[in-house]
This record gives structure tokens, C-alpha cells and sequence, in this order.
């Protein structure tokens, strides 16, 4: 059989071995860019004001949320489902609870807000009948969170799909008074100080050594805030490691969550700026005296009870 071979004139070049490849590639980056942009994890910037709500207010409503669980509902369970999805932000555990992967199912509308390292300090009692932070005013217990209970090396890493999406690694600690802190990388976290905020510790709470009543109370602490995610499965996994603060902590937790797809759209809820305030009798000193076996414990900081994440 005769082969037919192409015919060029002497001006013109056969197509280059290269051409078809390279066709290829720009085809798969087309398409990848395609996927990239309409899967498109976004997450809220510390200037935003999601639902209506600055960030560091939805860092007092989480404190608010966390601190009275008790602790059958503080554990992570097989197929269990620990989170807050009463508002339009969800909220998740806390990255020193050690369980099983969780498994929910949440709104196209809700953000969600994933933990990575935070403290809390009251103005209460500690176990010698002391009030280390008594007249500290909103400002002064958050700034006292910061650098009573948040120092050392902090890292983390939030993954989404198994692509990672947000990064810390932080050094932080006192010199002469001061705090010294160095940041190694930032990438979609954000620092907060609360403003400041009324929490309530019920006789039940998973935290031990607590002191029952409703106390003043500021925060510190670095958050992950995702906007909405599109419908379908997604799997969201979170870690820290802590060192030179103490006993070495390295935790990993992670949600899968079944998406459903809502018709709302942008919605926003107008929540008041100000949490409920409870009435309650003080006491000096909690019973509880027991750890959460599936909880990395809280510190104990110059005196006084700091819960820790």
C-alpha cells in the first residue's frame, strides 16, 4: 500500500512535536481554573462583618457557647455531630477535644467558624480563694488571655477537600514585661481580642476547677472564617501544635458535612452586640474537680483556671 505523505512548500514548517502537548496542558489549566474559581473557598477578612456581626463579636458568642457545655456534650463521638449551628455562623469544636471525625449537615448559607488556638480569662476565683483580675476591665482580661495563656509556638493548618486553605505559625512570649511576638506566616487567620463579653459556668461544664456563676469575662485567640460553602460533601480538617508554653500539645479534628442547598441567598440576621447578661448565684469555688478524659486539660495560669483550645 503506497503512504501518502503531506506536502509543504519550501516556505512552510510541519506542525512542531511540541504543539499538541502544549495544546493539552493550556486545555487541563483551563479547566482546572474553571473548577478552582467555581468551587472557590472564600474566607471572611477581619474587616468584614458577617450576618451583620463584627468578628470579634462572634469570638464572645463562641466563648458564650463553649464554656457552659457540659461534658457529654463537649465529647466528640462516633458519628456524632459537635458543633453550634444556631446562627448563621457555624461553630466547631474546639482543637483540644481528641475524638472521632464528626459528621453534619449544614446550609449553602451558613459561614463557619473553625477554632485554631484561643483562651479565655474571668475575673473569678482561683483555687486560693484569690481574685487575680478582680476590677480588670474588658479590655485588660482580653489583653490578659493574650499574655497569660497565649504564649509559645503555635502552628496550624486548616484543610478543606484535602487542599489547604489557611495557615499559622506564630512565637510569642514575655520579655521584661513586654510581649514579643513574631509571626511566620498568617494566611487566612485572624487574630482576635474580644471586647469583652458576660459568661456564665454552670455547675455542669466540661471545664474543671471552674467557679459557677456569671462573670466578666475577655478573650484571645486565632480563628478561621469561611464563607458559605456550595452544596455537595466537604470535609474539613483543622490541627495545632503548641510548644514552649508547657506540656506539648498536637491535636487534629475534623468534620465531614453534608451541604444542603438553600434558597435564601445572602441572608443577614441582625443579632444584638451585646450578649445576655444571666442572673445567677456566685460562689467562690466549683465541686468539680474532674478532667474530661477526651480533653486536652486547661492551664493553670499565675493562680487562676484558663481554659485553652
Amino acid at each position: 500500500m503506497n503512504t501518502v505523505l503531506p506536502l509543504y512548500t519550501k516556505n512552510q514548517q510541519p506542525p512542531s512535536v511540541f504543539v499538541r502537548p502544549i495544546l493539552v496542558i493550556c486545555f487541563i489549566f483551563f479547566v482546572l481554573t474553571g473548577l478552582t474559581k467555581t468551587y472557590g473557598v472564600e474566607v471572611y477578612s477581619k474587616e468584614d462583618s458577617p450576618f451583620g456581626l463584627p468578628l470579634d463579636q462572634w469570638l464572645n458568642k463562641w466563648w458564650v457557647w463553649w464554656v457552659p457545655t457540659n461534658t457529654d456534650e463537649a465529647t466528640a463521638k462516633e458519628n456524632g455531630c459537635l458543633m453550634n449551628k444556631s446562627n448563621l455562623m457555624v461553630f466547631l469544636m474546639e482543637t483540644t477535644v481528641v475524638g472521632k471525625p464528626q459528621v453534619c449537615e449544614i446550609s449553602s448559607s451558613q459561614g463557619i467558624m473553625i477554632p485554631l488556638w484561643t483562651a479565655f480569662m474571668e475575673d473569678s476565683f482561683n483555687e486560693k480563694g484569690e481574685q487575680p483580675h478582680k476590677g480588670y476591665s474588658y479590655e485588660q482580661l482580653s489583653k490578659a488571655a493574650r499574655e497569660e495563656a497565649n504564649l509559645g509556638a503555635v502552628t496550624s493548618k486548616v484543610k478543606i477537600d484535602g487542599r489547604e486553605i489557611a495557615k499559622l505559625d506564630e512565637v510569642s512570649s514575655m520579655k521584661a514585661g513586654k510581649l514579643d511576638y513574631k509571626i511566620n506566616s498568617m494566611e487566612n487567620v485572624t487574630e482576635l481580642l474580644s471586647k469583652g463579653f458576660n459568661v456564665t459556668i454552670p455547675p455542669d461544664t466540661h471545664y474543671p476547677d471552674q467557679n459557677i456563676g456569671t462573670w466578666p469575662s475577655g478573650a484571645h485567640g486565632w480563628f478561621t472564617f469561611l464563607k458559605p460553602l456550595p452544596p455537595g460533601d466537604h470535609t474539613i480538617s483543622y490541627n495545632v501544635r503548641v510548644t514552649g508554653a508547657g506540656p506539648e500539645i498536637a491535636t487534629e479534628n475534623s468534620y465531614t458535612f453534608h451541604v444542603k442547598s438553600s434558597q435564601t441567598g445572602n441572608t443577614t440576621m441582625n443579632i444584638p452586640s451585646n450578649d445576655t447578661i444571666l442572673n445567677s448565684n456566685i460562689t467562690n469555688k466549683s465541686s468539680l474537680n474532674t478532667t474530661m478524659p477526651n480533653q486536652v486539660p486547661p492551664q493553670s495560669i499565675n493562680g487562676s483556671n484558663v481554659p485553652k483550645i
